[in-house]
């Protein structure tokens, strides 16, 4: 096994550089101010993205510019896998999966329009990324899928299979796909517990305690949007829940579940770790004596739980320069400058302001 020096010296000096390039660019306003989509394409041309605006310039299809920016996003996490070894390098591969579980999810989509509700799907699957990325994955077996079965054939010998057993057509004809990739994104997180519980030394304390501290993060979001904006049912909510981090666990965190949907206070729920948001929250929660509508107040939680994950990440940077962090931090700020360009993107093309929150990898 490499030393942790050997195995991070030479990766982790180059992406401390990319995360500089990252932090200190301009691409977000510049795109901000484009006055339109083809200017704001432009400007990924003049930032380096080629390939996403050639896409562009080929297609004029904006879902073709998406495909190209995940495609490069793949491309690099392989990238920074190659250059790592052992157990390191199993955390880089469960990273890469979490782009692959997204392109499932899109799969599912486009066979739940066809399957369930008959549109046609032929040229949306050109917008399916078909190469491999971690497991063996028969895409377009599930896109064209005449059984259900079928579907599950295609994720066969990987950890999506047993979850897909969980669920049939009948199901997903009578409640969609929410439940289905709730429970994916929870086995996501589970392949990503295992992955980090194996590491050693340096490399697990770095990456346990960032993996807690994002799922504390994620389950309050669900508490707050699910719980109090959508006042979802106690058991359906805590089934959501992901089994790991302080906030599962916290009893305060049950009682405010189990507690009449529309009595759950969210403000009460962020006092104990989050005092100065739930003050926030309460503070803008009315303005001119007009209650400001929940929905604006979940934004706000939002946009304060983006900024928690944002500091996670510097602050592995700060930390050890020789552990698996940097690397950790590198995938949170590429994927938050990758959320951004097709948030701004997508505003631009929708003739939408943007609110700039769509992902910041300042």
């Amino acid at each position: 096994m490499k030393s942790a020096i050997n195995n991070y010296s030479y990766i982790n000096a180059k992406l401390r550089a990319r995360i500089g390039v990252i932090r200190q660019s301009s691409l977000e306003s510049d795109l901000q101010k484009a006055g339109g989509l083809v200017e704001a394409i432009g400007v990924l041309k003049d930032h380096g993205y080629d390939e996403a605006a050639t896409a562009y310039d080929k297609t004029g299809d904006l879902q073709m510019v998406e495909l190209a920016l995940a495609k490069q996003l793949v491309a690099d996490y392989r990238d920074i896998g190659r250059q790592v070894s052992d157990k390191p390098r199993d955390v880089v591969l469960c990273m890469i999966s979490r782009l692959e579980l997204d392109n499932i999810k899109n799969a599912m989509r486009l066979w739940y329009s066809s399957a369930v509700h008959h549109r046609p799907i032929t040229y949306r699957t050109s917008y399916l990324i078909k190469e491999k990325f971690v497991n063996d994955i028969n895409l377009l077996g599930i896109v064209n899928a005449m059984t259900y079965d079928q579907i599950v054939a295609s994720v066969a010998h990987t950890w999506y299979e047993p979850i897909f057993k969980e669920y049939d057509f009948d199901i997903i004809e009578r409640d969609g796909l929410f439940d289905l990739e709730s429970a994916l994104d929870r086995g996501w997180y589970a392949q990503m517990n295992k992955a980090d519980k194996a590491l050693d030394g340096n490399d697990k304390t770095v990456a346990v305690q960032l993996f807690n501290m994002e799922v504390d993060l994620k389950n309050l979001l669900m508490l707050v949007r699910y719980g109090w904006f959508h006042q979802m049912e106690a058991e359906k909510l805590r089934s959501l829940l992901y089994p790991y981090g302080t906030v599962y666990r916290d009893k305060g965190v049950q009682n405010y579940i189990d507690q009449k949907k529309d009595a759950r206070d969210a403000q009460a729920l962020l006092q104990g770790r989050y005092p100065d948001l739930a003050k926030t929250v309460q503070e803008k929660g009315v303005v001119d004596n007009k209650l400001v509508p929940l929905i604006e107040q979940t934004r706000m939680v939002e946009h304060f739980l983006v900024e928690r994950r944002k500091a996670l990440a510097i602050r592995c940077l700060e930390g050890n320069p020789f552990t698996i962090g940097v690397a950790l931090a590198y995938f949170y700020f590429k994927e938050a400058q990758y959320s951004m360009v097709c948030g701004i993107l997508g505003a631009k093309y929708y003739g939408i302001a943007d609110d700039g929150n769509k992902g910041n990898a300042s």
